[in-house]
């Protein structure tokens, strides 16, 4: 016997659109090892790697903790002169790294 669309044969399951605990865990893990914090294992592997081979392997897996970009389309005004300033945030904000570093501390913790 089929459910109907929209249900489910666990109605308090998870939430749609939710990321299961091992894949937050998994996250985490390579997020920690990127930022230098833990898994020396995987950090002393990644500095074995030289020139473009440690590049593929750190965007591979910086893949996991932050997804890709969108595209993002630029919109311009014509009577607009002069300089247009534009600032890029690369691995986030200065207040998001922190938090990302506090949460890493935190997770090392347990």
């Amino acid at each position: 016997m089929q459910y109907e669309k929209g249900t489910s044969g666990n109605p308090s399951g998870r939430p749609k659109g939710s990321a299961n605990k091992a894949t937050a865990h998994t996250r985490e893990l390579i997020g920690a090892a990127l930022a230098g914090l833990d898994a020396d294992t995987l950090r002393g592997h990644l500095l074995t790697l030289n020139g473009k081979d440690f590049i593929d392997a750190y965007v591979k897996l910086a893949e996991f903790v932050a997804p890709k970009l969108q595209r993002t389309a630029l919109a311009v005004n014509d009577e607009q002169k002069g300089r247009v300033k534009v600032t890029l945030h690369i691995g986030g904000t200065p207040e998001q790294r922190e938090a990302n570093d506090r949460a890493a501390r935190r997770l090392l913790r347990k």
